[in-house]
């Protein structure tokens, strides 16, 4: 006890109680803010990550988007549109079919037609009327002859009018490429405030027009190769709806054949076409939407993220309907 007094009683005791009494209290007045806002430091961090997940879902799906163009399907020749397994391709196939089981249907068509016209012609001659009978006669021989080169020949005529249309499908390559790149800063624009609910929002969208945006290339890969089979299959039944021109009664009927078979043609040049405006009206969305002041991060960054995925189920609708518009631009 006496010890405690002496040291109680000491003067260096006293004056080293007071200056740790006032530091404790100094502390207490001002704190150092190191720890004061760490709520606001992992608000900031988890809007880092929201933003930069919802710029890396939209840049990829740029990259598949860009990926839809002319190499392959839309710009392959006629004899490699499908491709093959080993040595027999799409090509020898349907050629083939056209060679052996097809052609000689459409000869005997055209060998009928040539029968019922000469029966026509037969009935008309008397005996007053000898010389026009036979010039009727040569007129259905010659008639029949182009007939009969037309038919024989029907496979290389479709694929020179698919030729055509590839020449026209190049062209819009060579001028406007297979579609340009897009521009998607707007994304992070319409987010620059670390609003939690602004890119948890921006976030769903985004996955949901992920999802849009794979439908968007697998039915632009679908419509394509449909096209292509269906150009196939169109030319190598083409002798009878050829020798259908023959007759009047049914020369509308391959009218109408060729009619569609353009159009199945164009249809490739229209696919073209959607997938090069595809970005550009994207790039007028960005535009838009970059002119404008964003006052609510929330509808700012939803909008946008809206739009984009109103695009992407426009050009699913687009491509679906790509062969009724051809048809309706030839006349179908």
């Amino acid at each position: 006890m006496d010890g405690i007094r002496r040291t109680l009683g000491d003067d260096r005791f006293a004056v080293a109680f007071a200056v740790t009494a006032v530091a404790v209290t100094l502390t207490l007045v001002a704190p150092q803010p190191a720890f004061a806002s760490i709520a606001d430091d992992i608000n900031a961090w988890l809007c880092g990550v929201l933003r930069d997940t919802c710029n890396w879902i939209f840049n990829s799906q740029v990259d598949v988007l860009k990926s839809i163009g002319t190499d392959g399907v839309l710009s392959a020749s006629f004899d490699q549109m499908l491709g093959g397994a080993g040595s027999v391709t799409m090509y020898d196939v349907v050629h083939g079919v056209w060679e052996a089981a097809i052609l000689p249907i459409g000869c005997g068509v055209l060998s009928f037609v040539f029968t019922v016209q000469l029966i026509k012609i037969s009935q008309k001659m008397d005996g007053n009327a000898a010389m026009p009978g036979v010039k009727e006669v040569v007129f259905l021989l010659v008639f029949y002859a182009v007939f009969l080169f037309l038919l024989q020949n029907s496979f290389d005529i479709m694929q020179a009018i698919y030729e055509v249309s590839r020449i026209a499908v190049q062209r819009v390559s060579d001028l406007f490429g297979s579609g340009s790149s897009l521009d998607l800063k707007t994304v992070s624009i319409a987010t620059t405030d670390d609003n939690v609910a602004a890119l948890l929002g921006m976030l769903v969208i985004a996955l949901i027009s992920w999802i849009v945006v794979i439908a968007a290339y697998v039915i632009a890969l679908v419509v394509s190769w449909a096209r292509a089979l269906q150009i196939y299959i169109m030319a190598a039944f083409s002798p009878i709806p050829l020798s259908l021109l023959a007759e009047d009664e049914t020369r509308q009927m391959g009218v109408g054949y060729l009619k569609n078979f353009s159009a199945v043609c164009l249809a490739g040049v229209i696919i073209l076409v959607l997938l090069v405006c595809f970005p550009i009206v994207l790039g007028g969305l960005s535009a838009a939407s970059a002119g404008v002041p964003v006052l609510d991060q929330v509808v700012g960054g939803l909008s946008y993220a809206l739009q984009y995925l109103a695009m992407c189920i426009l050009l699913i609708v687009s491509l679906v309907k790509s062969g009724s518009w051809a048809r309706d631009i030839m006349g179908g």
